[in-house]
Formats: C-alpha cells, sequence, structure tokens
C-alpha cells in the first residue's frame, strides 16, 4: 500500500516539474514582452508600470527556484534507501505543504499573467 502511495507522490512530483517548466518559458516571454513594450517613448506613469512587472517576473524566477529546491529535498526523501514507511507520515506532510505551495505559485503567476496582458492592452 505504501508504495502505491509513494508512487503516486513521485508522478505528483513530476506533474509539479513539468509546471515550473512552463512557467519559467511563460516567465520568459512576459519578460520579452515587457521589453517589446518599452519601444516607444514613455512616461513616468508607465515607467512605474514597467518596473513593478520587471519585479514581479524577477520574484516569480526567485519562487520558481525555490519551489525546485524544495521538490529536490522531497526527492531525496522519496529515493532514500532507507525505510519509507518509518519516514512516510514525514514525507507526506511535506508533501501536503509542497502541494499548497505550487497552487499558490499557479495563481499567483495566473493573476499576474492577466494584470499585464491587460496592462499591455492599454499602452499598446
Amino acid at each position: 500500500m505504501v508504495i502505491s502511495k509513494i508512487k503516486h507522490l513521485k508522478n505528483e512530483r513530476e506533474t509539479w516539474l513539468r509546471t515550473l517548466d512552463y512557467m519559467q518559458q511563460e516567465n520568459v516571454f512576459l519578460k520579452t514582452s515587457l521589453g517589446d513594450s518599452i519601444q516607444n517613448d514613455i512616461n513616468n506613469e508607465v515607467l512605474e508600470r514597467v518596473e513593478f512587472f520587471q519585479n514581479q517576473f524577477v520574484n516569480k524566477d526567485a519562487v520558481i527556484a525555490l519551489l525546485r529546491y524544495d521538490i529536490a529535498e522531497q526527492n531525496r526523501l522519496l529515493e532514500s534507501s532507507g525505510d519509507l514507511s518509518n519516514n512516510y507520515m514525514a514525507i507526506v506532510k511535506k508533501q501536503n505543504s509542497l502541494r499548497k505551495d505550487m497552487a499558490r505559485m499557479e495563481k499567483d503567476f495566473n493573476e499576474l499573467k492577466f494584470q499585464f496582458n491587460t496592462y499591455l492592452a492599454e499602452v499598446l
């Protein structure tokens, strides 16, 4: 029973890594779009918004890196050669925490993309 649950946790981990890869690629695209949006003359108000989005995109890069690190730590627990049944509750607790962190990141990232696309629609 524990083996099938561990397999599920590993599958969930792989899904998270693919999601983080997508968000990282999307973040690069958003930063490129931000740079393209300031090719024209910009005023102070536009500059403030550009700085806001740039800071948010850099922040998302940092959060993605932290999540990757936490997932790698979880992977070490899942792949440990020791008795998994002894560590199972700690693994599940960490997995639940990661699940919440990933859900929050996905929600925040999607909201940021929506805000940025709304901004682009206004300035272009």
